[in-house]
C-alpha cells in the first residue's frame, strides 16, 4: 500500500466497514464531525444482523495465586476476558474489547470482530470446530466466501497463558494479500491508565512495580516462526479503541508511553497462495 491511489482505495472503502461495527463508548472525539460521525456508527452497529458479543460461552480456570489463569470465550472466538496472576483483571473492564481482523489487501475489503467495539458485518456465523477442557477450535468464514478463519484458542497452565492459533484460509481461486492481527483493550488490573511498550516480538502493557497502581501486566508474543509472511509486527496503540484492519498503525505509539489508555496489536502481513492457508501462534501472558 505505498502508492497513494492504492490507500485511498482502501482507506475509502475500509474506512466505512469500520465506522459500521466500531462502539463509541471509549473513542476520544477529536472534533465535531467526528461526534456525528461516532453517532452513526452506533446507530449502523445496531442494525446487524450477526451482533458481535462479550458473552463467555467457553470457560477454563487453572492455577492459584502466582500460577492463577482464568479467561473465557465467545461464540465468535473473542477472548473478553483474562486474569492472571492473583484474580487480576485486564480485558473485562468496562467495554470488553478483544478479538480480530482482516484485511483483504486485494479485494480492499476489511472484516472484524471486537467483541464490545462491534463487528464488520460481513461474517458468516462461527462453527465449534471442537472443544476440550483445554481448548476450543472455533472457524468463520466471511460471508462474500473468500477467507475462512479458524482459531484453535488452548489453555497453557504451565506457563500461566493463553494460546492463539489463527488459520486464514484463502478460498479463492487467485492469490491474495492480507492482513491479519489481534487486538485488546488492556486494562490492567483493572485500570484505564497504564504503561505501554513493544519489541520486535511482543507487546504488553503494565504497572511499574512500587507505583500507586498494582505492578502487573499482560502481554501478547508472537510465537515460532511463521511461514510465507512478509511481517510480523507488534503494535502499541495510543487508544483504547481498535483498529481499521486495512490501516493497522494509524494509531501508532512509539514506546514506551506512560499513563494512558492504550491498546495492544499483534500485526501478521503477507499472501495467500490459492486454496492456502497462512497460520499464526501468539502467546497472551501475565506479566
Amino acid at each position: 500500500m505505498k502508492k497513494v491511489v492504492i490507500v485511498v482505495t482502501v482507506l475509502a472503502f475500509c474506512a466505512s466497514s469500520f465506522a459500521q461495527g466500531l462502539k463509541g463508548t471509549k473513542v476520544t472525539l477529536k472534533s465535531e464531525a467526528a461526534a456525528v460521525a461516532a453517532q452513526k456508527s452506533v446507530a449502523e452497529a445496531a442494525s446487524h444482523s450477526l451482533a458481535a458479543t462479550s458473552a463467555c460461552s467457553y470457560n477454563f480456570t487453572s492455577g492459584t495465586n502466582n500460577t492463577f489463569l482464568k479467561y473465557c470465550v465467545t461464540v465468535n472466538g473473542n477472548i473478553p476476558q483474562l486474569m492472571t496472576p492473583f484474580n487480576r483483571e485486564h480485558i473485562a473492564v468496562g467495554s470488553a474489547g478483544e478479538g480480530y481482523g482482516v484485511c483483504d489487501n486485494t479485494g480492499a475489503v476489511a472484516y472484524f470482530d471486537y467483541a464490545d467495539y462491534g463487528d464488520s458485518g460481513n461474517w458468516g456465523a462461527p462453527t465449534l470446530v471442537s472443544q476440550t477442557a483445554t481448548s476450543v477450535k472455533i472457524a468463520r468464514t466471511t460471508g462474500d466466501g473468500v477467507w475462512t478463519l479458524t482459531q484453535t484458542i488452548t489453555q497453557a497452565a504451565s506457563t500461566q497463558s493463553v494460546r492463539v492459533i489463527m488459520a486464514l484460509k484463502n478460498n479463492t481461486a487467485a492469490p491474495r494479500s492480507f492482513f491479519l492481527m489481534r487486538f485488546a483493550d488492556v486494562d490492567v488490573s483493572g485500570g484505564a491508565s497504564n504503561n505501554f511498550d513493544a519489541t520486535a516480538n511482543s507487546a504488553f502493557g503494565w504497572n511499574s512495580a512500587f507505583s500507586s497502581t498494582p505492578d502487573y501486566g499482560l502481554m501478547v508474543q508472537n510465537v515460532g516462526n511463521p511461514v510465507g509472511l512478509a511481517n510480523t509486527i507488534p503494535f502499541v496503540q495510543k487508544v483504547a479503541f481498535p483498529p481499521n484492519p486495512c490501516v493497522p498503525g494509524a494509531q501508532l505509539a512509539a514506546g514506551p508511553v506512560t499513563a494512558i489508555d492504550g491498546s495492544l496489536l499483534m500485526d501478521y502481513e503477507g499472501t495467500v497462495p490459492q486454496k492456502g492457508t497462512r497460520t499464526v501462534t501468539m502467546n497472551y501472558k501475565g506479566m
